[in-house]
């Protein structure tokens, strides 16, 4: 069945829901009251509580997610809303420029002033004060990379090593050349909801464009950040008379933690291979690794388990608090069967450097990129919750 057709067909299933809801008023998606009622009959997966860390501030996102509703046509609000399980989920979201890789739902540079603040007002809830304004700074970097000058276009040099890759040019994040142009810009994000926002219910928040894709699954008070990707380019800039620094966090304790290993630990947490990517990055959904590599994090010191955690905190705190204290403390639990690896290089000024830690829930991947619209190295990075990737199952 053509997207077209799926969508067609639910706004045929969500009108008749409305007629048999006609005597309390209900008008299709025309309010958070009714969106509400029809989101309620959805069930939670018995999974969800089985893998689910609880405290997600649900309601507070569904409030968000109606209120931004409320401002679309009937039109918009088809194009930003999909069923559940819509495979358009698992394909719309990349480190590529928009235009190059398409992206679901409703594109901010087509929204008004007032729905696009709504819409970023959805985003403010479901992350924390942190995650929040590393979504904006990402934004910011995007806009730097607009005012750039464009480059003519040169030809790739070397053939790409890592298993698999998710940029065919190499891992730069856009076809070779390099430089800014119309591509870029915060305009070119995106958002969308696959599943009716409920707080009873089962649905992904998904929001991302170049450098960014955040994947905010809620199954009552259980909430995933999986797959959740962030990059930026470049590491460091002047915008508008302000600095910014985005993922300086996950830089920071990534090398810190890899760095805090032994001559010994080191040599025996490489991971073999190279890799010039991410290794399940977009488009790379699995299967996991069936043998993790690198040295087991509970064998550690004390002090170096601490810097792990950081790491692993650089990421997940990115979600609302009381989700994020409750998830940590589940991967922290599971260290007796998590491992953390490097390969190519451990430190921040080697294009090659690429970090994982690798848990029975948590996976992380830091990787250090040759610069593609500029000179200096930037970072692509990804969170995957291995037992709650897009949701449970």
């Amino acid at each position: 069945m053509s997207t077209v057709s799926v969508r067609l067909a639910r706004r045929a299933s969500v009108a008749a829901a409305c007629v048999a809801l006609a005597a309390t008023g209900c008008t299709a998606l025309n309010s958070a009251s009714s969106t509400s009622a029809l989101a309620a009959k959805a069930r939670i997966p018995a999974s969800a509580a089985r893998h689910g860390a609880g405290g997600a501030n649900t309601a507070q996102v569904v409030a968000a997610a109606n209120a931004f509703l409320a401002t679309l046509s009937d039109e918009q609000k088809d194009t930003v809303l999909y069923d559940f399980d819509d495979a358009a989920k698992k394909t719309g979201w990349s480190n590529f420029p928009t235009p190059v890789v398409a992206r679901n739902g409703l594109k901010f540079g087509d929204l008004t002033d007032e729905q696009a603040a709504a819409a970023l007002k959805v985003m403010e809830a479901a992350l924390s004060k942190k995650g929040y304004e590393e979504l904006v700074e990402i934004r910011k970097a995007d806009d730097y990379l607009a005012a750039l000058p464009p480059r003519t276009p040169t030809p790739p040099t070397g053939t790409p090593t890592g298993t698999p890759t998710a940029t065919p040019t190499g891992g730069g994040g856009r076809p070779p050349g390099g430089g800014g142009g119309a591509n870029f810009g915060s305009e070119w994000y995106y958002i969308s909801f696959f599943g009716l926002p409920s707080r009873t219910g089962e649905f992904t928040v998904q929001y991302g464009g170049h450098h960014a894709a955040y994947n905010l699954t809620y199954a009552g008070d259980n909430v995933s950040i999986s797959p959740t990707l962030t990059a930026v380019e470049p590491m460091e800039f002047n915008w508008e008379d302000l600095y910014y620094a985005p993922l300086e966090d996950k830089r920071t304790s990534t090398i810190g933690a890899i760095q805090s290993l032994t001559a010994d630990e080191l040599t025996a947490a490489e991971i073999d291979g190279s890799f010039d990517d991410l290794y399940l990055g977009p488009g790379h959904d699995g299967p996991f690794p069936e043998q993790p590599e690198g040295v087991l994090v509970s064998s550690l010191t004390k002090k170096q388990r601490a810097k792990v955690t950081a790491m692993l905190k650089a990421w997940v705190d990115d979600l609302d608090e009381k989700a994020a204290k409750r998830l940590i403390a589940k991967y922290v639990s599971e260290y007796d069967k998590t491992y953390i690896g490097w390969s190519g290089g451990t430190t921040l000024d080697n294009n090659q450097t690429y970090v994982r830690l690798d848990g029975p829930s948590a996976w992380i991947e830091f990787s250090n990129q040759p610069g593609a619209s500029t000179d200096g190295i930037h970072q692509h990075t990804i969170f995957r919750d291995e037992t709650a990737d897009y949701g449970w199952e």
